[in-house]
């Protein structure tokens, strides 16, 4: 399975800018096509906000018959790979607005997960999802999806993984410095594949604390093995094959098993 990490560096509020300099980061890509493309979270946006009004109306629908840009780009890249494609937007459902991950292939939207776990100023400018933590089927195996942040809560991923994930699409834009080395034992605890792909570049905005966002995007096999990991400051576009099926081995040693040995009713 060949999977694609895109690392952009946005520039706020401008998304038609921002999505055509993702597209000329996709020129780059190597052949065949990607069976897989995970996109940062607020890939197109920018992620500074500054008012809850600004989210709104930079957030997307998919109501009625208009799509918004993002969501057309995402929907465009599906269809030409053929291939699944993950991307993080603002999503407006009448007067609630979402920290988002679209999910298409093949040019058909399959889903939307709204962010569970949202990061300081997040919380006074979008509302939280309100779940599912969602698994898709894929011809690879099921697919998990979380955000960013989410990777802190370790019920986010040991969910995706029970319901049977062999690999997490896992848009961010990290700021702090251990996000890389944690998602390593993220995929070893539950093992799994852990595809994070983050952005780069600075944002202060509207007297806000400036955020540098550290990329380091990168592809972490179930057994932790960094197999990709992309610069902490340049944009990039970052290639990797997997297996997925390594993902069904849960076992650490050969009388321990990850799952098998679980205590669920100790654990409540």
């Amino acid at each position: 399975m060949k999977v694609i990490l895109v690392q952009n560096n946005p520039q706020f509020g401008k998304v038609a800018d921002n999505l055509s300099g993702v597209a000329r980061l996709l020129l780059d890509r190597s052949e065949p096509d990607p069976d897989l493309v995970v996109l940062p979270e607020l890939f197109a946006s920018g992620y500074q906000f500054v008012s809850r009004k600004e989210a709104m109306d930079l957030a997307e629908t998919t109501e009625g018959l208009t799509r918004g840009p993002t969501f057309v780009f995402l929907e465009t890249l599906s269809r030409e790979t053929g291939g699944w494609v993950v991307g993080g937007l603002p999503v407006r459902r009448g007067d609630r607005v979402f920290n988002s991950a679209a999910v298409f292939h093949g040019g058909e939207l399959k889903d939307i997960y709204d962010k569970t776990h949202l990061f300081e100023a997040e919380n006074r400018w979008f509302d939280c999802g309100t779940g599912p933590l969602p698994v898709i089927e894929t011809e690879f195996g099921k697919m998990g999806i979380m955000i960013c942040f989410d990777w802190l809560f370790p019920e986010v991923s040991r969910t995706l993984a029970l319901k049977g994930a062999r690999f997490v699409a896992h848009p961010v834009n990290w700021v702090l410095p251990f996000g890389p080395q944690g998602m390593i034992l993220r995929a070893v605890e539950n093992r799994v594949f852990m595809l994070t792909a983050n952005r780069v570049g600075e944002e202060a905005r509207g007297g806000l604390p400036p955020l540098r966002y550290i990329g380091s995007s990168q592809v972490v096999s179930p057994g932790g093995a960094i197999l990709a990991r992309a610069s902490d400051t340049e944009e990039a576009l970052l290639e990797c094959e997997i297996d997925p099926a390594l993902a069904d081995d849960k076992t650490v040693a050969a009388e321990s098993d990850f799952f098998r040995q679980r205590r669920p009713e100790l654990y409540s």
